[in-house]
């Protein structure tokens, strides 16, 4: 009778248990299954909830940075997990203020790989443009095409041929104007390259003509030579009225971009009545205020920038044919083999069209190391059925060490292209761990009840 009892008393407690100690490990590592698919429904987990649970492997693979002169790779100190997370639910969740926001595809879940891959592509390109340098503001990264180690202190008005000043806003809107060019404006960006000899902050000052010739920087003595005329690749060789060079995630640039900044997040649209997020600051008057608000307004503000220009200027792009969701699900859509859809989002971004010869700039700086972090994110962050492989494990078995991470892992890409459909890739994203829990503890319990059950008879 004792043992009936004992063993009774363990059926019991497995029933009881078994849901809750499955749920755990399910909401501990968000192993989505089968059986989750109506909790989903329901919004008992979202996308942003199965984004958190990646975690370490965001903190440990994209929000990291490289000294260029030691080689060490280290936390990003101006781009933390909390400030991006807490801006995604902003800027991809509660939205804004504005008619669009950062889209997530959260309807359901067989939309949410399309949300996830429109992430990897934004996080792929703010790896490039500034948390791989770990800089708020935008670096003075271009040489002369004439010599070597040659970089115009006039590039604070633009870089690769653009003046940021004379970028004003098209189409005819009524709704905001680019930001007056200030020629009195004063700023020096508190962000500088972590190369040896790298050249100074970009920095703005009133004063053009002969007088003031910004000259420029010799990295191979690390000497700044003042007052001599020397261009940058659009003419410019003095710094008036160039306060506009990118900050923020995506490093932002320009007179258009911070007016529509200012418009939809800031004073802007604050002072005709709309409801912003900064209704304080004015991005047009002070737009190095994203680099410098202190008191964890600066981290959140360098995420919502970013999130807001790839919502507003990546997002609704829409020439010849060529829009952004076809894009995005078109890439999923057919296996996720082609480069076209990050090339495409990257040219956009960096030159302002989508195919190449668009621009005078040639190509998108850096795109192959785009793609690659593309790849890198789409696989091994986030654990989608893309073929394009890398070398980082999905789940390594201890925590990676920063010195071990390579920035460059090495890619194949098959011969063979992978099924067009996609509608359940995240029912399996990591594994089916708390399935084989429930299960191994399903048959624990039906073990026990047939004990019971010889026992008695």
């Amino acid at each position: 009778m004792m043992k009936f009892v004992a063993l009774f008393a363990i059926a019991v407690a497995l029933k009881e248990r078994a849901p809750s100690l499955a749920g755990g490990m399910e909401s501990a590592n968000h192993n989505f299954t089968a059986e989750t698919i109506d909790q989903r429904a329901l919004g008992h987990v979202s996308l942003i909830s199965f984004i958190e649970g990646k975690r370490d492997l965001i903190e440990n693979y994209i929000l990291i940075s490289r000294n260029e002169a030691t080689g060490r790779i280290s936390p990003s100190t101006q781009y933390t997990y909390s400030a991006m997370i807490e801006s995604l639910h902003i800027m991809g969740g509660d939205g804004f203020g504005a008619d669009f926001k950062f889209m997530l595809w959260e309807e359901t879940e067989a939309t949410w790989i399309y949300g996830l891959v429109n992430l990897a592509a934004f996080l792929a390109n703010c790896m490039v443009e500034s948390i791989e340098s770990d800089a708020c503001d935008e670096l003075n990264w271009q040489q002369s095409s004439d010599e070597e180690g040659m970089y115009a202190l006039s590039n604070s008005c633009g870089q690769e041929g653009r003046n940021y000043a004379d970028e004003n806003c098209s189409g005819g809107s009524t709704e905001f104007r680019s930001c007056d060019v200030d020629v009195s404006m004063n700023i020096t960006a508190v962000s500088v390259g972590t190369q040896i000899n790298a050249p100074p902050p970009l920095t703005c000052h009133e004063g053009s003509g002969r007088s003031f010739f910004a000259g420029y920087w010799d990295s191979s003595d690390g000497t700044q030579y003042d007052n001599v005329k020397y261009p940058n690749l659009a003419g410019r060789t003095d710094v008036e009225g160039c306060g506009w060079w990118g900050r923020g995630a995506l490093w932002t640039r320009g007179v258009c971009n911070l007016a529509k900044i200012n418009f939809f997040l800031g004073k802007g649209g604050a002072d005709i009545g709309r409801s912003t997020l900064y209704p304080t600051i004015n991005f047009c008057q002070n737009p190095e205020v994203t680099c410098t608000s202190t008191d964890g307004v600066g981290e959140r503000l360098r995420w919502d920038t970013a999130f807001f220009e790839w919502s507003e200027r990546i997002q609704r792009y829409e020439v010849d044919g060529w829009t952004f969701r076809d894009q995005v699900m078109h890439y999923v859509d057919t296996g996720m083999t082609s480069d076209s859809f990050i090339d495409g989002v990257s040219r956009i971004l960096t030159i302002g069209c989508h195919e190449i010869g668009c621009s005078n700039v040639t190509e998108a700086r850096l795109l192959d190391k785009r793609r690659t972090y593309f790849e890198m994110i789409v696989n091994d962050v986030f654990g989608l059925e893309s073929p394009h492989q890398t070398t980082m494990p999905l789940n390594p078995t201890a925590k990676p060490t920063y010195a071990s991470i390579s920035f460059a892992p090495t890619l194949t890409k098959p011969t063979t292209s992978k099924p067009s459909t996609h509608a359940s890739t995240l029912i399996l994203l990591e594994g089916n761990t708390s399935s084989n829990h429930r299960c191994t503890l399903e048959l624990l319990l039906v073990t026990t009840l047939i004990l019971l059950l010889n026992h008695f008879y």
